[in-house]
């Protein structure tokens, strides 16, 4: 009898050993049922920078196709778009451009009236006081949306060309697909009154410079015609534009505006510009316009 303290001594050892092993290795092998390990902050994906801030604004008048004027909690800016160029409609000393108005037209249907975002660049205005922005109706870019429909065309200056890339392509888009401004234009266009651009002379023989070109204009009615306000323009290029101060055009006269040479005898015009105008190799395209900016006459050549 005395052998047994130290059987169940021994067993209880052995059981005792055997509870710590099973234990440990319930500790240390891995359960199924819990849930993957977050990644650390820095192994997780990027995300996605903020976008610029956007400032709201209400539009009170449409100036032309690219500038506007808003109202910015009670006090009143004028905003030129960024990026782009319309032709003029309201320069104090130039005719209405060719596309003048109808890229104004497009701009008051895209942003009369309505509640825009302006969206910043670099550059907070320009020389003029105008603050510099991208304009935004609802998910549309209105500074984009005239370039893609051919009513602007891009003009770039940095360090503003955040959205250079998009107005590039939008323009070689709309050039392609000869919509607006990138139009055919037919070689003459229908009169609408009787004073007409009736001859160029585009291969001046002044050297260089062809100081020697001009455009004849000619009054085919038989009334007079005061041309003062009057402008005539190489819409190809769309400049340089010439004018007229007052000056009665007589029935069956003639005149011509030269590039920059001065005839009396001619009426004393000129564009008083240093350079050929009127392309030799690919027509240009010279129009005249009445003192509302109507286009009366158009000449290639």
């Amino acid at each position: 009898m005395r052998n047994k303290p130290k059987l169940c001594s021994a067993i209880f050892v052995g059981l005792a050993l055997l509870l710590a092993s099973s234990i440990v290795a319930c500790e240390t092998t891995p359960s199924s049922a819990l849930p993957t390990q977050l990644p650390p902050a820095n192994e997780s994906s990027p995300q996605e920078q903020p976008a610029t801030a956007l400032v709201e604004a209400k539009v009170v008048r449409v100036i032309d196709g690219d500038t506007i004027e808003v109202d910015i909690e009670g006090s009143l800016y004028n905003v030129r778009y960024i990026g782009i160029d319309t032709p003029e409609t309201v320069h104090p000393q130039k005719p209405v451009e060719y596309f003048g108005k109808e890229a104004s037209e497009k701009n008051r249907e895209l942003v009369e009236a309505k509640i825009v975002r302006l969206e910043k660049d670099v550059s907070e205005a320009d020389k003029y006081g105008r603050l510099l922005r991208y304009i935004w109706v609802d998910d549309v870019m209105v500074n984009a949306e005239l370039v893609r429909l051919g009513y602007a065309q891009v003009a770039t200056y940095p360090p503003d060309v955040k959205y250079q890339d998009l107005f590039l392509q939008l323009q070689r888009e709309a050039k392609e697909a000869g919509l607006g401004l990138w139009a055919e234009p037919s070689p003459q266009a229908p009169s609408a009154g009787n004073v007409q651009i009736t001859y160029i002379f585009y291969d001046g023989l002044v050297p260089r410079v062809e100081s020697d070109e001009y455009v004849e204009i000619t009054n085919l009615g038989d009334t007079p015609e005061d041309l003062e306000g009057w402008g005539l323009k190489d819409i190809d290029e769309g400049y340089p534009s010439f004018t007229f101060p007052s000056y009665v055009l007589a029935p069956g006269e003639s005149i011509r505006v030269y590039t920059n040479e001065v005839h009396p005898e001619w009426g004393g015009f000129s564009f008083g510009y240093g350079s050929a105008i009127w392309n030799n190799k690919d027509p240009d395209i010279a129009a005249l316009y009445n003192a509302q900016g109507q286009e009366v006459s158009r000449k290639n050549y």
